[in-house]
């Protein structure tokens, strides 16, 4: 497998359009590499200007249905039997193996046709097999395309903010289709269902392990609390970008501009007051799981509440006020074992109980997402 932001050649293979006098242009497609065979066909307008449709691949004798007239154009895949896609809203970049019917974007969740998600460099190669139809027939005699032409070889892994390239298999029955993406967590080009919920539960079963490892491994007291701390900062961050994740979904709801702009703004940082915005705005929260019986109804207790909002709070002063207790987090926090200027700390207890509530509220809200779009 490719690392991050290796080059990622076109299978080899070369499309011929061979002239014969008596009986017009035929197609002949010849290769050896391994995946030659990953291939679409789309149909282009005569005028080599419009994308008409995808064409389904049909078994010997059968002739597939596409528009007419028009001039069938193969579009190799790469090495690795995958494609490159561009959004046609938020343009960004992935691969997938997944390219005929309606496909979803797996940053910004928006669905539209297959053809519009076709890469730039597609087209590029599109235009050069529809050059070389048109010279076969108008300059009457045999032409060819090789597939290593397909610029697609170089993806365009170019955003800066994103860290790592994700490969994933989407684990819903009768999908499977496979992505590459940019980040961590992606909706599945084919049907449109998060990775979010195996990367999610790994991340916080893993930070649950550590605990127990570290309650084991780790001895002095000191660095014991080094690492609580540490913990207890990164595991909000962890349910952050799920629920940041799960946001796109929600914008996909038809609403104002001005509702709109609040819910981009919703920060969960702050995962209480989010679950307020969400029950009103949606219908759907963070703290309880309202769906049907299907799953066993989950719901955060008061004391759990005020539990994550003292914990919140030691994360806000760890991280913006090198831990000391003032005036603000003993008004919020609700905790009343500690004095003001007092540097907090954070037991091994705490961070367990507080991942496990981060885990069943990222659960409930994966499951209020999913099941709010099931039910519209």
């Amino acid at each position: 497998m490719p690392k991050f932001k290796d080059k990622i050649g076109a299978a080899a293979g070369k499309v011929e359009f061979l002239y014969d006098p008596a009986q017009g242009i035929a197609v002949q497609i010849s290769g050896s590499s391994p995946g030659f065979f990953a291939m679409y066909i789309v149909a282009v307008s005569m005028d080599g200007k419009r994308l008409l449709s995808e064409v389904p691949a049909t078994g010997i004798g059968v002739t597939p249905v596409y528009p007419q007239p028009s001039v069938i154009t193969y579009i190799q895949s790469d090495e690795q039997g995958m494609w490159g896609r561009n959004c046609p809203f938020c343009q960004k970049y992935f691969r997938t193996n997944h390219v005929m019917g309606i496909t979803c974007c797996p940053y910004c969740a928006n669905e539209e046709s297959g053809l519009a998600f076709v890469s730039k460099d597609q087209r590029t190669y599109i235009t050069a097999c529809y050059d070389a139809f048109a010279r076969a027939y108008i300059q009457k005699k045999s032409t060819a395309v090789e597939f290593a032409d397909i610029t697609d070889k170089t993806p365009a892994w170019h955003y800066s903010e994103e860290k790592q390239q994700l490969h994933f298999k989407c684990a819903e029955k009768d999908c499977g289709a496979e992505t590459d993406i940019l980040g961590e967590y992606g909706y599945c080009p084919r049907c449109g269902r998060t990775n979010g919920r195996k990367l999610f539960t790994e991340n916080m079963n893993k930070m649950l392990a550590r605990v127990e490892d570290t309650e084991k491994a780790v001895s002095e007291p000191q660095a014991q609390g080094g690492i609580w701390e540490e913990m207890t900062k990164n595991c909000v961050s962890d349910f952050e970008a799920l629920a940041n994740h799960l946001r796109t979904k929600l914008l996909r709801f038809p609403m104002t501009a001005n509702r709109r702009k609040n819910v981009g703004e919703l920060s969960f940082q702050r995962p209480l007051q989010a679950d307020e915005s969400l029950e009103q705005w949606f219908d759907i929260g963070l703290l309880e799981w309202v769906g049907d019986e299907t799953i066993p109804k989950r719901k955060m207790s008061p004391s759990e509440s005020q539990f994550v909002t003292k914990m919140l709070q030691k994360r806000h002063i760890l991280m913006h006020k090198g831990g000391i207790v003032d005036d603000d987090y003993l008004a919020r926090s609700g905790d009343t074992d500690v004095r003001l200027g007092e540097r907090i700390g954070v037991l091994g207890w705490e961070v367990k109980r507080f991942v496990e509530c981060l885990r069943m509220m990222g659960a409930n809200f994966l499951d209020n997402v999913e099941f709010a779009f099931k039910e519209g």
